[in-house]
């Protein structure tokens, strides 16, 4: 029995190591493929020898796997981290569990394929609930190796947990094939063949579309600030904002040219913005002034905002009262020229906890709860749908907030709207120097394949740096530095599969789950 545990933690080690490297180490995204191969003999070997309490030792590798991974949110809150993890690790135990028990009514591939519909069906209505957190999406780990999936223009990002999926199932049976001898030697063979075609002939066909793909469009000069100002001290009262806005302009003057089009700020760089009353900010005050000295440029501006209301009922579902008087907050993307706001955009993917309360409206007593795990009381007010920004010359500028970039399907959509190169604002310096501003960084490089746009992603500290339309990085600065570079981005107006159709793949595999599902389910009622 000793030699079964030992095997049983070797299993869990294994997944852990083969499923988080590829979030961590640059270039290393291929291991990924095969990161389910652990899990799925971790499940036979439970049931083979009947081993007890097989609920937590298959809950373990997926709170490990959250735990090496994004263990950085501890940085903002530790009990929202620990909440933030287990919670989010037992969502994808309990898709593992839905395998094991229909893998007892049914033999065969069938399992296996009920699990990656359920798991990719995960993913894609992950995506769509107040209660997100959609970081660790397998298809998101093949950031740190863009060029082996330039196919994203066609698939997205769940084509690629697709691909983890589909090869870790086939890599297991063939193993089990050779170690087990449970298949004839055709069906070996057939396997084998099979694993070389899943682990070849995807890389070569991105290979081949990589070297393909050039920049399209026209150039365009943008100038994009890292101010870095701690998050935690100097954005909350610490320092002044007279001196942070004296730090904006002072980065951005000597890199203005007669060709910048864009001036880009991070999230929220300034607070306390009146929408009704725009002259009452000071940064605002001095955006304007620093246009008059380049009249030829706009300047996106990234700010938490207000609009107050006479009634509850002009607000939105998050709108909070002082008084008699209403009012939402925002946490708002805007387009300022030299005559004013142009347009804004506000974010709507909202970070649970933090930014939003999920349900607060079915569950009013929720906000009490998130504000003692470290979290906030209350919402922001959001977009019921997406918009993009555009400039004075009418060119169209996603701009994506924070973690807004996360999501694929999502972010696909300011391709479609009109976009010719996308703005990711962020403030990353929550989490310190750790590995969350790098990932966030590296996941601008799938959205870039995705939609063959340039992105220019802006970070309060963390990493600022320009994109290209195949993913690669054209620069960037580093960790706690106060900088701005100056780049061109691409204005490309032609849309990929992907940017039309959305997740095509996520939507297939909700229908297969729901029509397995209910497969079992009559399954179980003839039965009795």
């Amino acid at each position: 029995m000793k030699s079964v545990r030992l095997r049983i933690w070797g299993l869990i080690a294994a997944f852990t190591l083969l499923a988080s490297v590829p979030f961590l180490v640059p270039h290393s995204a291929i291991v990924g493929v095969v990161a389910f191969v652990p899990l799925f003999a971790l499940a036979d070997l439970l049931e083979e020898h009947k081993v007890k309490h097989q609920n937590w030792l298959t809950y373990f590798p997926f709170l490990f796997f959250n735990l090496a991974t994004t263990f950085w949110i501890c940085w903002i809150s530790i009990a929202g981290a620990i909440a933030a993890i287990a919670l989010n690790a037992l969502q994808m135990f309990f898709i593992f569990w839905l395998f094991r028990k229909f893998k007892k009514r049914f033999s065969g591939a069938l399992p296996y394929i009920f699990f990656i519909a359920a798991w990719i069906a995960w993913e894609r209505v992950y995506q769509d609930v107040e209660i997100s957190w959609p970081w660790l999406i397998l298809g998101e780990s093949f950031a740190t190796s863009p060029h082996l999936v330039q196919w994203y223009e066609y698939t997205g990002f769940l084509g690629g947990s697709l691909w983890v999926l589909v090869t870790s199932t086939v890599v297991y049976h063939f193993l089990r094939g050779c170690f087990k001898w449970v298949y004839t030697r055709r069906i070996r063979g057939a396997l084998a063949f099979a694993t070389a075609l899943l682990l070849i002939v995807p890389v070569v066909i991105s290979s081949v579309i990589y070297d393909k793909v050039e920049e399209k469009g026209e150039p365009v000069e943008v100038v994009a600030i890292q101010p870095n100002i701690d998050a935690y001290y100097e954005k909350h009262g610490g320092l002044d904002q007279d001196i942070q806005d004296s730090i904006m302009v002072a980065l951005a003057e000597p890199l203005m040219t007669e060709r910048t089009r864009y001036v880009v700020t991070p999230e929220t760089f300034t607070f306390d913005f009146d929408l009704d009353r725009p002259a009452t900010n000071g940064t605002y005050m001095h955006v304007l002034e620093f246009l008059k000295r380049h009249p030829g440029a706009d300047f996106l501006l990234g700010s938490v905002t207000y609009r107050f209301y006479a009634a509850k009922s002009q607000g939105t579902s998050a709108v909070k009262s002082i008084g008699n008087i209403w009012y939402d907050s925002f946490n708002t993307a805007m387009m300022i020229d030299t005559t004013g706001i142009i347009n804004l955009y506000h974010k709507s993917k909202l970070v649970p906890g933090t930014e939003i309360i999920p349900y607060q409206r079915f569950i009013p007593f929720l906000g009490k709860i998130m504000s003692a795990f470290g979290g906030s009381a209350g919402s922001y007010g959001r977009q019921d749908k997406l918009s993009i920004l555009h400039g004075r010359d009418g060119l169209g500028v996603g701009a994506m907030i924070c973690y807004e970039s996360v999501y694929g399907d999502y972010y696909r959509q300011t391709a479609k709207l009109g976009a010719g190169f996308v703005a990711v604002i962020t403030n990353d310096g929550w989490w310190g120097d750790t590995p969350g501003y790098k990932q966030h960084f590296r996941y601008a490089q799938l959205r870039a394949i995705e939609t063959r746009r340039d992105v220019v992603h802006v970070a309060n500290t963390g990493i600022t740096g320009f994109i290209d339309q195949r993913g690669d990085v054209t620069q960037h600065t580093g960790w706690w530095e106060p900088v701005a570079i100056k780049g061109d981005v691409h204005i490309n107006k032609d849309l990929t599969f992907y940017s039309v159709n959305g997740d095509i793949i996520g939507r297939i595999c909700c229908f297969l789950f729901l029509l397995l599902l209910a497969a079992w389910i009559v399954r179980l009622i003839v039965k009795k």
